[in-house]
């Protein structure tokens, strides 16, 4: 069986993830990774047997790496993925896509010029949870839906270099989830927020508008002591209640409460071998380069609405008024890591 031929950049707190995922899969041939720590890839290389580049120049032009695994700094998206792209191979970013929507475009015309796959790591799309809400949502099992509420809670991770905040970052999940689950794109965005124990935003409070009655909330933070990830459906004839993390589902209707049997799996297992999966067989992503501006669009747009205590009607917004203020974002992420 054909393998392809994969190289990580990026070995921190969740690129070690995608080192230990595309070493167990059977589609894929881990060709070495790559970090701008050299101590922190050796230690990780020497745990899985692998190879190491010394830079980046000696990754991109090795003949072996068919694809490459961005797992880096968000500041550090665009820059590596077209130059991955420019090199010929595929490419897999980690969310967010890009810090800004201008330099996710960039990379989607390189995308198109170069003829090889990007794909966007939105890991929920790939949890048992989500896929089945979109499931009940889709057949009307409980009726209608009125509202998908998400809270996606927890503590700073000390160990990750923060280059983003809390939208782009944590709530962009459930953006990107709920655009999933309903099949559709939100009409307008709502958000409150703050910056409660650090230099960027460390709470927010979202609330989008998909039309026809539906309403997605999102609450997301850096701030509270325990990892709470959860997600709640409230339909036309009863609601759910899930777990992003042990994946129980209980639905409530007008006569039981039943805990569905979902059987386990690895979202992120399952989400780096589709897309090798994707490569290998010349598929369409199931999360692609457009989902992936997208759902960055309207987490930057939700700022907005922080800063400007306003709607934002995500139909109207002119890209050129969308780059002026993503421009200031993007400035004041690289002062902060300066």
């Amino acid at each position: 069986m054909k393998k392809l031929g994969v190289a990580v950049i990026g070995t921190g707190s969740w690129g070690k993830n995608h080192v230990r995922v595309y070493s167990e899969s059977e589609e894929a041939n881990l060709v070495g990774i790559y970090d701008v720590s050299e101590e922190r890839a050796r230690i990780l290389a020497k745990q899985h047997k692998i190879n190491t580049f010394s830079d980046l120049d000696s990754l991109l032009k090795n003949e072996e790496v068919e694809m490459v695994s961005i797992a880096s700094p968000t500041t550090t998206h665009a820059e590596l993925a077209i130059k991955a792209l420019e090199a010929g191979k595929h490419v897999f970013i980690e969310k967010p896509m890009t810090s800004t929507v201008e330099e996710a475009k960039k990379v989607i015309d390189v995308e198109k010029k170069s003829g090889k796959k990007v794909g966007i790591g939105f890991i929920e799309r790939f949890n048992p949870v989500t896929q089945r809400s979109r499931q009940l949502i889709e057949n009307k099992e409980l009726g209608d839906v009125v509202l998908l509420s998400a809270r996606r809670l927890g503590p700073y991770w000390p160990d990750r270099l923060k280059d983003v905040d809390v939208v782009r970052d944590v709530s962009i999940h459930d953006i990107d989830g709920f655009r999933f689950m309903v099949g559709k794109d939100p009409v307008a965005v709502y958000a409150r927020g703050g910056k409660l124990r650090h230099k960027y935003y460390d709470y927010a409070e979202i609330l989008l508008d998909f039309g026809d009655g539906v309403t997605g909330f999102i609450e997301s933070n850096y701030l509270t002591p325990h990892k709470f990830r959860k997600l709640m459906l409230t339909c036309e004839y009863g609601i759910v209640e899930a777990d992003f993390m042990s994946q129980e589902f209980i639905v409530e209707d007008g006569e039981f409460i039943k805990k569905r049997k979902i059987p386990w799996k690895e979202p992120l297992s399952a989400e780096l071998n589709a897309f090798v999966s994707v490569c290998l067989n010349d598929e369409t992503p199931p999360v692609s380069s457009d989902d992936g501006v997208k759902a960055l669009n309207i987490a930057v747009l939700a700022m907005e609405s922080i800063e400007e205590h306003k709607v934002i009607n995500l139909e109207s917004v002119s890209y050129t008024h969308l780059r002026a203020h993503e421009t200031s974002l993007h400035l004041v992420c690289r002062l902060l890591l300066e």
